[in-house]
């Protein structure tokens, strides 16, 4: 399944990023001094959703990822949150902040669906609502290569080894980056489990999505590539962040 985060990518995950960056959770949190409703789309293992709590606020959540929610749901085990693509999520309620963190709106990675998921946001923000998500831009092209190489090894709190090993290729006509990944864990030498991933992001360049967040129905859009929002946007921004409302 693309883009999906399975029990190994979770285990990984958690391991390399049990917190979230501070320069990032603060742009986030940020934007919720006024909210009094707040969702957070993609949540994955609640790096953001956990401390959103811990500053009191009313937040909820969801994932595809049961692998994902279940670590989310070990750390707070009384978190609003629901398993459900952007698709299937459902619900009268309305938002006054909704966030997507960490560059995961790059992982709808065709046009129409992004489109779909701009429409479903705009849907269920309150009238003066916010939605402040983050893309990767096409300086995050990497280098190719076409044979599995190993990207990173951690140790499991079993003692176990897991390592990553990934390919890379970017079709410059979609501006699509592909990373087909394998998850391999080891009890010494031994092969004990192994989980596929293929994982793909969408690249923009500046300015590309402007026109389907404005069909979309947001009206106010602003940009930027820091979250200081103290750095220029130009040819060299890695990530661009929009607040839409």
């Amino acid at each position: 399944m693309k883009n999906y985060y399975g029990s190994l990518c979770t285990t990984m995950y958690e391991i390399l990023h049990p917190v979230a960056p501070k320069d990032e959770l603060d742009f986030y949190l940020s934007y919720a001094n006024n909210a009094s409703t707040i969702l957070e789309p993609l949540c994955g293992s609640g790096r953001f959703l956990v401390p959103f709590m811990e500053n009191g606020l009313d937040i909820q959540g969801f994932d595809l990822s049961k692998e994902m929610l279940d670590e989310l749901l070990i750390k707070k085990p009384l978190a609003k949150v629901f398993h459900k693509s952007i698709d299937d999520f459902d619900t009268n309620k309305k938002y006054d902040y909704i966030f997507i963190t960490s560059g995961s709106m790059s992982l709808f990675t065709t046009e129409e669906e992004v489109f779909r998921v701009l429409v479903k946001m705009k849907k269920l923000l309150t009238k003066n609502g916010k939605f402040v998500f983050a893309v990767a831009s096409t300086v995050n092209n990497q280098v190719p290569h076409d044979d599995y190489v190993e990207d990173c090894s951690v140790e499991t709190d079993k003692g176990y080894k897991l390592i990553l090993k990934s390919k890379s290729y970017f079709k410059e006509d979609s501006k699509v980056l592909y990373n087909p990944s394998i998850y391999e864990l080891y009890e010494g030498d031994k092969l004990i489990q192994s989980e596929e991933m293929d994982f793909r992001i969408r690249l923009y360049d500046i300015g590309e999505l402007d026109k389907l967040i404005l069909k979309a129905g947001f009206t106010d859009t602003k940009l930027y590539s820091s979250f200081d929002k103290s750095l220029p946007i130009d040819e060299n921004s890695k990530t661009l962040l929009y607040e839409c409302k």
